[in-house]
């Protein structure tokens, strides 16, 4: 429902609704129309009728037998043309008065005929002398389609009232007149066609509203929902992001710790060798790793069962202890380059005193300029170390 409400638009809806309200409006006007004309005033009418077979036959009786024609039409024109009252002779064939008013239109007055009146369902009063009280026909009901019988006439017949109902309008004449004529006038059935005009516009409008507000709710919902769809999408590709960093980190720390380890192995094989290297300077006997580590400083090697994680903890405690083995070794081979320059310095001397032993090996070289004649004289070596 709320996808058709999406897709409707309103050059779709608003005629839609119109439509649907005009064919509801002439429906609830045709029910008012059948109400009004074919209950409303054919039950009044019938009242009236009621009324007049009591009362009117025997006033007219009266009237025609005092000879007062004037008086006679001045009663049949007092239902003011809404209905008829027709007077004829006692055989049906000659109209003697009718009523000559029209109100409006005129409805009934075609069947003011004498071929006519006698196929009227409304059954005729038969004007007597002597006058008699007592009503021939009656209705039971206003509803009542057809009056009832009372009893059988008596006396000198003078002739027949007959009751003729005003037909009611055509419903297409009656709505033109109710929106040309002027909808405004709030009297007989344009009342009801105005009161059913209202409904209907405000049902329309309402349910436009309705309309409108329920698209506007969807719509609000819709737009809501892709928001978070977009904020998820966005959500989703940063925990891709994530997760794709987590793993480069997890594989980066995994090359770490391998590279920390390395690192580890290199600088324990760097620190013995520079262990060995001190000792053979210093010409100590060897001596193994852990009494030479002993014999300087306490340095803790890693345990072979600490978890991975811990091998940047345990270089970094390592360093200080490697710095202080640097620094010895930085002293000590200070003290060995020392002793490497005497050893040069002695060996330069060696040399010199090897020279000079052979120099005085060599004939001749040997002899004393002071020596006698004849007599070589061996030169004295100073050996004493400068």
């Amino acid at each position: 429902m709320d996808q058709v409400l999406l897709n409707l638009k309103k050059r779709i809806l608003v005629p839609a609704v119109i439509l649907v309200g005009l064919c509801a409006w002439l429906i609830l006007c045709h029910a008012h129309y059948k109400s009004y004309w074919f209950g409303t005033i054919y039950r009044v009418q019938t009242t009236d009728f009621n009324l007049m077979h009591h009362v009117l036959p025997q006033t007219l009786s009266q009237m025609i037998i005092a000879g007062r024609s004037d008086l006679i039409q001045e009663t049949l024109d007092s239902s003011f043309g809404l209905f008829g009252l027709v007077i004829t002779d006692p055989s049906g064939k000659t109209v003697l008065w009718k009523t000559g008013k029209v109100y409006h239109r005129e409805s009934w007055h075609r069947k003011a005929t004498p071929e006519l009146l006698s196929s009227e369902v409304e059954p005729f009063d038969l004007l007597t002398n002597p006058v008699e009280l007592e009503p021939v026909y009656a209705h039971q009901t206003p509803r009542s389609m057809k009056a009832k019988q009372l009893r059988q006439p008596k006396g000198q017949v003078l002739g027949r009232l007959y009751y003729l109902r005003a037909d009611p309008p055509a419903f297409w004449s009656d709505i033109q007149s109710f929106v040309v004529g002027g909808f405004w006038e709030v009297s007989g059935a344009k009342r009801g066609y105005l009161y059913v005009t209202i409904s209907v516009v405000a049902f329309s409008l309402v349910v436009l509203l309705v309309f409108w507000l329920r698209r506007r709710s969807v719509e609000l919902k819709q737009n809501e929902l892709e928001h978070a769809e977009r904020e998820l999408e966005i959500r989703r590709k940063a925990l891709e992001n994530l997760s794709n960093e987590l793993a480069s980190q997890k594989s980066r720390k995994a090359w770490l710790e391998k590279e920390a380890d390395q690192a580890y192995r290199r600088a324990v094989g760097l620190k013995k060798s520079l262990e060995k290297l001190r000792d053979s300077i210093l010409g100590l006997p060897a001596i193994d790793g852990d009494q030479s580590r002993n014999r300087n400083e306490p340095i803790r090697v890693r345990p072979p069962t600490n978890p991975s994680s811990h091998i940047l903890d345990e270089i970094e405690s390592l360093l200080p202890a490697l710095n202080e083995n640097a620094k010895v070794l930085r002293h000590q081979a200070g003290v060995l380059h020392d002793y490497c320059s005497t050893l040069e310095g002695r060996q330069q001397e060696m040399q010199r005193i090897v020279d000079h032993a052979y120099s005085q090996t060599m004939p001749g070289a040997n002899m004393s300029p002071n020596a006698p004649q004849g007599q070589a004289q061996p030169e004295m070596m100073d050996m004493t170390p400068r």
